[in-house]
This record gives structure tokens, C-alpha cells and sequence, in this order.
């Protein structure tokens, strides 16, 4: 089998960016006991509360989903969790939307969308992000 041949200055391709996270619903609820709203405004935006019912399991999947995002952005640490939104779509399933901020991140990594999967059971949740590199961002 021939091989393509390629030039010396080719960039190899970059893998797919792969983000997971694991979060304790138990560890959510008592950050809401502690701090209450000024907690919940601060990591979560009102659809993403307002879709949960503000249940600790759930919110629980959106802060691993957030933290799972984070991971596929990587060099994040500027990026503030309520610039990352996991919200529902019209069939149920969650989708990944990004603040200005961090949407530009996204850019300059030539990421395209993030999909992403989440999880709850037992008090725990679990969420998976994958975005796929060398996109080009529409203009």
C-alpha cells in the first residue's frame, strides 16, 4: 500500500479533545445550604437552573459538564463557569453554549461545537465533553 507523501512543515493532526468530569450532588447542595444564591448566580445561569428544578443531582451534571469543558478548552483558567452553559434541547438532550469569552477561547484552539454527555446516578454525576480540532469558525 502506498503512503501519501507528505511535506516536511505538514502539522500532524491533533487528536480530538476529550474533557471528563465527575460530581458529588451532595457536595452541590451543600454549597447552596452555605451560600445560597450568591453560589447558584455565580455557576449556573437561570436556564440551566430553571431546567433542573434546582435539584442538587442535576446541577451536580451541569458543574461536571462545566468542568468537563473547561478540560476540552484547556489553559482555562480565566474562563468563569457561568460562561459555560449546559442546556437542554427541544428532544432533552444537552448541548454546550458559550459566552463571548469563552466561545473565543474555543476559536483560537480551532475547536468545533462541544458535544456533550451527562450522567447522574447516586449521588454522583458524571459528564463527558468532546470537541473536534482544526475547525474553522464561521465569520
Amino acid at each position: 500500500m502506498a503512503r501519501a507523501s507528505v511535506g516536511r512543515d505538514a502539522k500532524p493532526p491533533r487528536p480530538v479533545r476529550i474533557g471528563c468530569d465527575l460530581a458529588d450532588a451532595d457536595a452541590v447542595a451543600e454549597s447552596i445550604t452555605a451560600f445560597g444564591e450568591r453560589y447558584l448566580s455565580r455557576v449556573y445561569s437561570a436556564t440551566e437552573r430553571a431546567q433542573t428544578g434546582e435539584a442538587p443531582v442535576r446541577l451536580a451534571a451541569r458543574f461536571a459538564g462545566k468542568e468537563a469543558v473547561l478540560k476540552v478548552l484547556r489553559n482555562s483558567s480565566d474562563i468563569r463557569y457561568d460562561e459555560i452553559e449546559i442546556v437542554l434541547d427541544a428532544e432533552g438532550a444537552p448541548w454546550v453554549r458559550l459566552a463571548p469569552r469563552a466561545q473565543q477561547r474555543a476559536n483560537a484552539e480551532q475547536l468545533g461545537p462541544i458535544a456533550i454527555s451527562l450522567s447522574h446516578e447516586r449521588g454522583m454525576a458524571l459528564a463527558t465533553a468532546v470537541a473536534i480540532p482544526d475547525y474553522q469558525p464561521l465569520h
